[in-house]
């Protein structure tokens, strides 16, 4: 079985090419996925996007490509299995960046006969999370007042949970862990230093509703390692 992932080496993608036999496609490497040869492959998890949302904001024409690609992916693989990361920011659509997510997720459900969305919650052990951030340091920089509530989930169960979404039925499923932790709660008995608030999702906490996967690692114990 022939296996694409975009986005192979950003920090979900990069771990799951560690644990699966599949060919990468990534900007990094100079491969533009609305440009590069595609191959012939039986299943693709689409990881690649523009992530950022405060850079949504400043360049919101980038956020574009986010749905051009998945344009291109529904018209050169009608029947291949699309296994698509979805951002938990797509629910309100509150940013660019969350908009031209949940357009993309429409069009793969309008136009696309087998399918999986994985919708992520905020994801930590990338490096790039507040949580990576906040860990071992004994001061912190907060946006806002650190009320705002995530859901924090672990990148390798993240990753465990795409590698079972290959046998899920056609669908939409929740990677959520349903607890919300503010970014106060991460801080402290940290020295917090705050910075004017950014436009983003104040709350924002997921269900599970996988068949058969659950997160196992808990962020507190996470940041105390």
């Amino acid at each position: 079985m022939r296996i694409l992932v975009t986005g192979s080496k950003g920090g979900v993608g990069s771990r799951l090419m560690q644990k699966i036999d599949a060919i990468g496609i990534d900007y990094a490497d100079g491969m533009d996925l609305l440009t590069c040869e595609l191959p012939d492959v039986d299943i693709i998890y689409h990881l690649a996007a523009q992530t950022s949302v405060e850079n949504s904001w400043k360049d919101p024409l980038h956020d574009s490509y986010n749905f051009n690609m998945m344009v291109r992916l529904v018209q050169r693989y009608p029947n291949v299995k699309i296994i698509y990361a979805q951002s938990g920011a797509s629910l309100e659509a509150s940013s660019p960046y969350g908009f031209s997510k949940k357009v993309a997720g429409d069009y793969l459900k309008k136009f696309h006969n087998n399918y999986v969305i994985c919708v992520f919650p905020n994801i930590f052990g990338t490096g790039r999370s507040v949580v990576d951030f906040f860990k071992g340091k004994k001061e912190v920089v907060i946006y806002g007042t650190g009320e705002s509530v995530r859901d924090y989930v672990y990148v390798d169960d993240i990753v465990d949970g795409l590698v079972k979404a290959q046998n899920w039925p056609i669908g939409e499923y929740f990677m959520g862990s349903s607890k919300g932790t503010s970014v106060l709660e991460l801080a402290e008995g940290k020295i917090v230093n705050f910075l004017p608030a950014r436009k983003e999702m104040t709350e924002s906490v997921l269900e599970n509703t996988t068949p058969d996967w659950e997160p196992k690692m808990n962020v507190f114990n996470y940041l105390n390692q």
